[in-house]
């Protein structure tokens, strides 16, 4: 399985257009990202990495000072740190899960790319350095066409290749001053893998009950799994939580299921840190039956409007002061843009799929089942710290076939 996430952040000067860390900041900014993205797109699949958006925001924070820099900290929830005191928790975060000695591998780079002759704080690329270990490069962004492939080939050589034409040379001109890239890799293999002979073409009905036909993967092991109630008939009453280690036991996959015939739409208000945190809490350790879809999702997100609803605007406009960053006036972020992948398969490489139908029952079985056919909510979070590295939904799995990637290779 492999997931990454990368956020691209663009500054240029005005005149070329008319950011161990608090679980509970990293849990709010997921689910703040991810309640605008739903209200923007109701009926589409969603995935993002707060992690990756988090560190990005930290890179733009270091340059920021004055309301530009007031308005990241109350927007990202740092008000109640001392001032500055989230750069040591983002590099403590960064440093414990990159660590090789982990079951998975988790890879995290940075990287800032400065305009041939333009002036940045000494302070600024130390400060870089220090907190996100960030790569410094200068480049002449009037060449564009050539930045822009210099730029799709570091980020290709972060992600493992499974990010290609992040950018575009139109992205550039002689007016472009800065690029700030973060890239999140993540590839892991499941504690319990799934038997490939025993996936089969399944129906999953979407919310609209129209059917698609998948593969879907199949076990019975023992899973950390859990029953809550939505407190509301009119939602459906019972909804299914399901935690899926990876090898380590360190990060997992959660999985939120409504009852079928409730829409997702219908329960994904009630996400909140606080009912994650419960999730986690209280999944208690059983034999579980597992129907889950092998599926892929791309998904590219413009964030500056995202960012906007988050209450951060002052960085997209001519009265952004980013002084710690250059002594060069107004100069502001011009574009947000943030890649993820997802791959989920039996085991964490290509497997084939199967010929046939599976036949289950719901009628009374031993064990709880979990019957991934119909649209859900997902997480992957690291189980020691609560940090929440990738959030999601999926509505339309036809659209997901296996990529073909060879995973191996790392």
């Amino acid at each position: 399985m492999t997931f990454f996430g990368l956020l691209a952040l663009l500054i240029l000067p005005s005149m070329a257009l008319s950011t161990s860390f608090p679980d509970e900041t990293i849990a709010e900014l997921s689910v703040n990202v991810y309640n605008h993205l739903r209200a923007t797109g109701e009926d589409e699949n969603i995935l993002f990495s707060p992690l990756s958006i988090a560190i990005a925001m930290g890179m733009v924070e270091l340059g920021a000072r004055g309301s530009t820099l007031k308005e990241i900290r109350h927007s990202m929830g740092y008000e109640g740190l001392k001032d500055g005191e989230e750069f040591s928790f983002l590099k403590d975060l960064s440093d414990m899960i990159t660590t090789e000695e982990n079951h998975y591998v988790m890879k995290m780079a940075n990287s800032l790319l400065v305009q041939n002759g333009f002036h940045v704080s000494d302070q600024f690329l130390q400060m870089m350095k220090k907190y996100f270990q960030a790569e410094v490069d200068h480049v002449d962004f009037s060449q564009n066409e050539a930045v822009a492939s210099h730029i799709n080939k570091w980020v290709e050589n972060h992600t493992n290749s499974q990010v290609k034409d992040l950018v575009s040379a139109r992205d550039f001109s002689a007016l472009t001053n800065l690029a700030l890239i973060n890239a999140v890799y993540f590839k892991g293999n499941w504690k319990s893998q799934f038997r490939p002979e025993n996936t089969r073409t399944f129906s999953f009905t979407k919310d609209d009950e129209s059917e698609a036909q998948i593969p879907m993967m199949y076990q019975q092991g023992e899973f950390y799994y859990g029953e809550f109630s939505d407190g509301s008939n009119e939602a459906g009453g019972i909804y299914q939580v399901l935690e899926i280690p990876y090898e380590g036991d360190e990060i997992s996959m959660m999985l939120v299921l409504s009852r079928q015939e409730v829409p997702l739409v219908t329960l994904e208000p009630l996400v909140k840190p606080q009912l994650i945190e419960e999730w986690a809490n209280s999944v208690k350790k059983q034999k579980v039956e597992v129907y889950l879809p092998r599926f892929t999702i791309e998904q590219e997100i413009d964030l500056k409007d995202v960012l906007k609803g988050l209450g951060i605007s002052e960085i997209f406009n001519r009265n952004a002061d980013f002084s710690a960053l250059s002594d060069k006036k107004e100069i502001f972020l011009a574009r947000a843009v943030h890649k993820s992948f997802i791959e989920v398969n039996e085991e964490g490489s290509e497997a084939a799929a199967a010929s046939g139908m599976i036949a289950i029952s719901r009628m009374a079985v031993l064990y709880p089942q979990v019957i991934v056919d119909h649209p859900f909510f997902f997480l992957i979070r690291n189980r020691r710290t609560g940090t929440i590295l990738f959030i999601g939904r999926v509505m339309h799995p036809e659209a997901m076939n296996t990529s073909g990637h060879d995973f191996e290779e790392l």
